[in-house]
């Protein structure tokens, strides 16, 4: 998977750091074959009787 962002916070009380944290947003690598993409053929729903 590769990361798309990641964010790196510092908080400091007083000059001493007190908090190290950090997030990442991860994508599943694209898989495009270079065929035509198959969409979901929708249906009219049907009433009940």
């Amino acid at each position: 998977m590769k990361a798309q962002t990641i964010e790196f916070v510092v908080r400091s009380r007083g000059g001493v750091v007190a908090e190290v944290g950090k997030s990442a947003v991860f994508q599943p690598k694209a898989h495009y074959s270079g065929e035509p993409v198959k969409w979901y053929q929708e249906k009219p729903k049907q009433e009940c009787r």
